[in-house]
């Protein structure tokens, strides 16, 4: 049985578009209702995102469910988490991954993470998640066609694979059929994310991001090399 449901931001509940398809950075709202299809879950709802505090409130606040979710768990607490529960080395070599803050949400909400569900549209925090534990993972399509359309999906189809979920986990990640937002369906805001995007957390994460990548590149010329020589 499902006790709590993880819920991401981007691609999930917003999705923050860029030019030329609007003039500035801004926030676009993918669900009506949301907070309606949130209390037909019928079990608490947690952010876990890799946004900082400032930015997930500012979202949430956006999407009109900042009142109604149980708890936020930001990159910063997920940095906490990793530095309580891992070390410093794998942390630069793995990343900020969700999965470090488990077992916080567990002893925080009092469920363990084979009743939590979580929902994200990238398949690399999913299988994070579902390595570690968690019961069941809902893949949510995201992304821009050509056109200029948005791929989003229906949310009540989350809240009806909730409420059937009986405990299988031969089949841990559930897809979620896309739906296709055209430009006249967008839920504009008005409102970005851009001016936080600076703050040293948002810098730090860069910076260890472009560090991994160097030596991914480097590990690649390195096997590369000896073949280069044959």
């Amino acid at each position: 049985m499902i006790s709590l449901l993880l819920l991401d931001l981007d691609g999930v509940i917003v999705y923050e578009m860029a030019p030329p398809h609007v003039q500035t950075l801004e926030l676009i709202r993918l669900h009506d209702f949301l907070v309606n299809r949130l209390e037909a879950t019928g079990i608490p709802v947690v952010v876990l995102t890799h946004r900082s505090r400032a930015e997930a409130w500012l979202i949430l606040d956006c999407a009109g469910v900042r009142q109604r979710v149980a708890g936020l768990v930001a990159a910063e607490d997920i940095l906490r988490a990793a530095l309580a529960y891992g070390n410093p080395w794998q942390l630069l070599r793995k990343g900020l991954r969700k999965s470090w803050a488990l077992p916080a949400i567990e002893r925080r909400y009092q469920v363990a993470r084979k009743n939590i569900a979580f929902l994200d549209d990238r398949l690399d925090n999913i299988h994070d998640l579902v390595d570690n534990g968690v019961g069941l993972a809902l893949h949510a399509p995201s992304g821009l066609n050509d056109d200029g359309s948005l791929i989003s999906f229906d949310f009540e189809q989350v809240v009806c694979v909730l409420r059937d979920w009986e405990g299988d986990t031969t089949v841990p990640v559930q897809p979620i059929t896309p739906r296709i937002l055209a430009q006249s369906e967008w839920r504009r805001t008005g409102v970005s994310t851009g001016t936080l995007a600076m703050r040293p957390l948002n810098q730090v994460r860069r910076f260890g991001r472009s560090v991994r990548n160097f030596v991914r590149r480097r590990r690649a010329f390195n096997i590369r090399k000896p073949l280069d020589r044959c």
